[in-house]
């Protein structure tokens, strides 16, 4: 039985009609059928598509997993608390701290108004986020970023089989960027991999990965090929901040903060044929 509600839905398009309409036949209305187009969640004859307004001629197989997740409030989890330094668990389909809904206004309302988040994860990404409740606390954050003693490890499945270790080494934006991409387990059409990064470009992981042949499942920006019928139905992209390990600025401490791999890729990953 599933524990995490994702439903694999698979229409053939009518001719004439828009994406946004073809979708909405099963989410019931247009507007959560443009959220779903909207994240990349929908695909047309295995490519992703995220113009809601396309017109479809007619016997397209438009497929995209449906789940209620992108519609839902955060639920977001306290992961460490310590002097003015907290670590939350970021869900997905929320930003960090762009927005009323972001994580960062979320944890304001719940935990502590002065708290402001000192880095950032993608919209679908998950995992441990740090925030902290003062301006000196944040400036300290902000050095240890740039000096790079901030270790971060993520996990990501991707398209195809990562046979061994990488190391990427890919400018972004014109600013030095390098991953460390292990694989660590074999699927048919997949690999799950661990990675490593010593920068923090935006959309590192996705990008070096993509630029290597071996997209992350769920990717719509920077991959735009064809996708096995059954990585399409991955609830999101499939890319988990693991640990993150940093330095308390008010103790001097080393703190490892882990983050298990969330119900729903675990769920994903768990059906993959192997």
């Amino acid at each position: 039985m599933r524990r995490w509600k994702t439903e694999r839905v698979e229409l053939r398009a009518k001719g004439g009609e828009r994406l946004v309409e073809c979708v909405a036949r099963r989410t019931g209305s247009k507007k959560r059928a443009k959220r779903l187009i909207d994240e990349g969640l929908v695909s047309v004859n295995g490519q992703k598509e995220l113009l809601a307004r396309r017109r479809l001629k007619g016997g397209e197989v438009v497929r995209f997993p449906l789940t209620e997740a992108p519609f839902k409030p955060p639920n977001v989890k306290l992961l460490f608390r310590e002097r003015g330094v907290w670590v939350f668990e970021k869900p997905p389909f929320i930003t960090t701290n762009e927005g009323e809904k972001s994580l960062e206004e979320t944890v304001r309302k719940l935990f502590n108004p002065n708290l402001k988040v000192v880095h950032r994860l993608d919209k679908q990404t998950t995992g441990p986020v740090i925030a902290v409740e003062s301006g000196k606390l944040f400036e300290a954050f902000k050095e240890q970023f740039k000096r790079r003693e901030v270790k971060k490890e993520y996990l990501c499945l991707v398209k195809g089989k990562l046979r061994s270790r990488q190391t990427v080494r890919r400018p972004i934006d014109g600013k030095s960027a390098v991953s460390l991409v292990t694989p660590l387990e074999h699927f048919k059409r997949a690999t799950l991999c661990r990675v490593e990064i010593e920068t923090g470009r935006k959309h590192q992981i996705r990008r070096h990965l993509a630029s290597v042949g071996y997209p992350v499942v769920g990717e719509f920006l920077y991959y735009r090929g064809s996708w096995p019928e059954e990585l399409l139905f991955c609830p999101r992209i499939a890319l988990h901040f693991r640990k993150l390990s940093f330095t308390h600025p008010a103790t001097g401490k080393r703190i490892t903060v882990e983050s298990e791999l969330p119900e729903d890729l675990k769920e994903f990953i768990g059906e993959l044929e192997r």
